[in-house]
């Protein structure tokens, strides 16, 4: 699997509505048309985070292969029109990060064949999104994703996390090019609000986090919650 996660420096919050209006018509093409994609996901920032400015957006995108996400993808009337008006409206401040991530083996997307999301209703009712970009300590990675697997376990027990997985830029086969940092991780943690994500956390901290904290050199971690748009599974 190819995996893009963007962090999209929306230049205003206007800009990311503007944004958002594109991406609501492209996450319906995409469900329909492209049996390839098996993830077309955004999120909204969970207002509870310093690390990231309110406005901006992330992405969460899973494609059988990079002829799926380059060129299929690309090729609709709707994802034309969305990077005619990125260049075109300034909706971004600077250019997101387009890199692959593959998954490492650890962990789940989801546990039904397909979620798709639609407006919510409620703010009580927003799922609660987690993004740890890590980098580990070179020689740690290993031992990283071994604490990772502990809290992946406990995940797939508990019926309010939605999603726990774990990716980096190699994947389970060693694709990577020739003096590529393979010591960059990347685990995405979706639950079914902020109080199921607070109670794992606190379930998992001594076990894989706090661990974890040891072992890297660089870590952003940013919260978000769901936009009501795009699927998960196919």
């Amino acid at each position: 699997m190819f995996i893009i996660s963007p962090l999209s420096q929306c230049a205003s919050p206007a800009k990311r509505d503007e944004f958002l209006s594109h991406i609501e018509r492209i996450a319906a093409v995409t469900l329909h048309k492209e049996p390839r994609c098996h993830a077309y996901a955004w999120f909204r920032s969970a207002d509870d985070n310093d690390e990231v400015p309110s406005h901006w957006l992330r992405g969460f995108e899973v494609y059988e292969s990079i002829e799926a996400n380059q060129v299929e993808h690309r090729a609709s009337s709707e994802y034309k029109a969305f990077r005619a008006a990125v260049g075109e409206q300034g909706f971004l401040a600077k250019p997101s990060d387009l890199r692959f991530w593959h998954p490492a083996g650890i962990g789940f997307l989801s546990k039904k064949s397909q979620e798709i999301f639609t407006p919510p209703t409620s703010s009580d009712e927003l799922q609660y999104v987690v993004t740890d970009e890590l980098t580990t300590r070179p020689g740690a990675k290993a031992q990283a994703l071994d604490h990772l697997g502990k809290a992946a376990a406990i995940a797939r027990e508990n019926d309010a996390v939605l999603s726990f997985w774990v990716q980096d830029r190699a994947g389970i086969r060693d694709i990577r090019a020739e003096g590529l940092d393979n010591n960059e991780l990347y685990i995405l943690v979706r639950c079914k609000n902020k109080e199921a994500y607070d109670l794992f956390y606190s379930a998992t901290n001594t076990v894989t986090w706090e661990l974890i904290e040891d072992l890297v050199n660089e870590r952003r971690r940013t919260t978000w919650v769901e936009s009501g748009l795009g699927f998960i599974g196919r």
